[in-house]
């Protein structure tokens, strides 16, 4: 895989694919499928707002850049242990004044569990709690629907992905409580509330 970026670096078609100010092919991954982008319709098309995302992985910029929201660039937002909570929570906010709605995604937690490392998921979910969501609920403005969850599971018993659900919390004016009290799969299963197709969830943060 490094050998192909610098094959394609150089490569006759690519040399012709900048002048024209397109993208590049910068490398072949062998082990996930190619295609063509999709023709999707934007975020704002589907959902009628104008959102950003701030995350330090590339997948995620990538969608989000595919649906139209703008990518924010924060200082110190890594996809590790390092993580720059802070800066990350307040540069979110800080978009909020020209976003209706930004998305905070953080890797530390899954890089953790793949890695088995159960301290380490440990301490990057008491830095969420501590640095992001501490700062959700103070936020003094206008009224703030918040929803958070992990877009899958990855126990640290088999590092790596597993399909089974996951909680969800969607809090804020309009919302009551399901009766759960912690934020744990064990306490969110014993509220009966399932909503199978995933996608479905941001009909609920923005009805």
């Amino acid at each position: 895989m490094e050998r192909s970026a610098r094959v394609l670096h150089d490569h006759p078609v690519n040399i012709e694919r900048r002048i024209r100010g397109d993208m590049p092919a910068s490398m072949i991954w062998l082990f996930w499928g190619s295609a063509k982008i999709p023709d999707m319709p934007s975020f704002k098309e589907v959902c009628g707002l104008d959102a950003a995302v701030t995350s330090a992985v590339d997948v995620m910029r990538g969608l989000a850049q595919m649906v139209g929201m703008k990518v924010l660039n924060i200082p110190g937002v890594t996809g590790g242990p390092d993580n720059d909570y802070v800066s990350q929570a307040v540069g979110a906010l800080e978009a909020l004044e020209e976003h209706v709605m930004v998305v905070i995604h953080m890797e530390a937690t899954d890089d953790a569990a793949h890695a088995g490392l159960v301290e380490e998921k440990t301490e990057a979910i008491q830095a969420v709690d501590k640095e992001i969501v501490s700062r959700l609920l103070a936020w003094d403005k206008d009224a703030l629907r918040v929803l958070v969850l992990p877009d899958h599971a990855t126990p640290i018993e088999v590092q790596t992905h597993v399909a089974d659900p996951v909680p969800f919390m969607l809090w804020g004016p309009g919302f009551t409580a399901s009766g759960a009290k912690r934020f744990t799969e064990t306490e969110a299963k014993a509220t009966g509330v399932f909503i199978r197709e995933g996608c479905n969830i941001m009909s609920r943060l923005i009805e």
